[in-house]
């Protein structure tokens, strides 16, 4: 909410990425050639959809290359995608479905992406799940709605829930999940209850600390009354 989603655009060379973020930033930002592997840089920018910032990083087109700067492109490429908040995958749906594409959809399963088919205004010739755009022509409403109702902060900044304020708060959230994984682990491990106590304590602190409170004794009280722990 604060800091914007980092929304990263990939997909093989030539599918439209870099029209595709031009259309989004309504700007030449980005170098549109229909030589493949133009873009051997990230190419950044912001957009605004209502509430929501989009922080675009269009990508290098990846493919396997002899070219030494493309392929430090397409390896930046690819770490990028595991630190976005979302994937733009595109396609070109103008031409059969290719290795490269193939690889991407399955780099990409179990992230939050959006499979966008691109190049509609030539029809499409694939059958595959997904968008259908045309970053040429700048059809892309449907993929800007679709963005707003994924991201749709109204619902939380509208009601009463609790809303990590900061990243001292996400961290401590982190460390309160890493706890509990920890007490989880002991007891599959049948460790004895009073050193798994450890991690639940651990957790319950900083929990508590989100929410600026000092972690009392409570979570212990009602561990000693259910299980036969030693003090």
């Amino acid at each position: 909410m604060k800091d914007g989603i980092s929304t990263v655009i990939v997909g093989k060379p030539n599918v439209g990425k870099s029209s595709l973020l031009n259309a989004l930033l309504e700007e030449d930002k980005a170098i549109v050639t229909d030589i493949a592997g133009t873009t051997r840089d990230v190419v950044e920018g912001s957009i605004r959809l209502n509430d929501i910032v989009l922080n675009m990083i269009d990508t290098a087109g990846i493919r396997e290359t002899e070219d030494k700067i493309e392929h430090m492109g397409v390896k930046k490429s690819l770490s990028l995608i595991d630190q976005a908040d979302l994937v733009l995958v595109v396609l070109d749906g103008s031409r059969p479905i290719e290795a490269e594409d193939k690889e991407l959809l399955e780099r990409t399963e179990g992230l939050n992406r959006i499979v966008l088919i691109n190049k509609s205004d030539k029809g499409c010739v694939i059958d595959t799940e997904g968008i259908h755009i045309s970053a040429k022509e700048n059809h892309i409403d449907e993929l800007i709605q679709h963005i707003k109702d994924e991201f749709d902060f109204s619902a939380i900044t509208n009601s009463q829930a609790q809303v990590l304020a900061n990243q001292r708060q996400v961290q401590l959230l982190e460390k309160a999940s890493q706890s509990l994984n920890v007490a989880i682990q002991a007891m599959e491990d049948g460790i004895p209850t009073d050193l798994i106590v450890t991690g639940l304590y651990d957790s319950w602190e900083n929990l508590k600390e989100i929410l600026g409170e000092q972690a009392k004794e409570d979570l212990l009280d009602e561990l000693f009354k259910r299980f036969c722990i030693g003090k």
